[in-house]
């Protein structure tokens, strides 16, 4: 998909609206900005790379998501359609997830420990502490 087309396709990928990629490359400086103003958007950046290759968002996560109205059908169908592998389709849903509205964080969140597997559960946990841990440093 080019780039052109994934940008005007922006409006109807989510339900919630909102900007924003997760593999936009960030300076020291960029970060430590994301990080005051979206603690959210930090730890799934600081996580992405285990995110990427340890989520399986086949396995209820799509659909948790698109139930709750975080994404859109045309997401979840171009995430099953356009990525062949299990890494390809979390690293999509990832770059779109910021775009997708205040709650995708705690939904998606949500959907891994709804999906019931251990890996899902483990990382669930670890996003929440780290980002209660972000809230709580000055």
């Amino acid at each position: 998909t080019s780039s052109v087309s994934r940008s005007n396709a922006a409006s109807s990928i989510c339900k919630h609206g909102g900007s924003g990629s997760i593999n936009t490359a960030v300076t020291s400086a960029s970060a430590s900005s994301t990080q005051k103003s979206d603690p959210h958007r930090s730890v799934l950046l600081q996580c992405y790379v285990e995110l990427k290759s340890s989520v399986n968002v086949e396995d209820h996560v799509l659909d948790y998501l698109y139930s709750n109205f975080v994404i859109s059908k045309s997401l979840r169908d171009r995430i099953r359609s356009d990525c062949t592998t299990a890494e390809s389709k979390a690293g999509m849903l990832l770059d779109e997830l910021p775009s997708c509205g205040a709650s995708a964080f705690r939904e998606f969140v949500d959907a891994l420990i709804a999906s019931k597997t251990s890996v899902h559960q483990k990382l669930a946990k670890k996003l929440m502490d780290m980002v209660k841990n972000d809230q709580q440093s000055p």
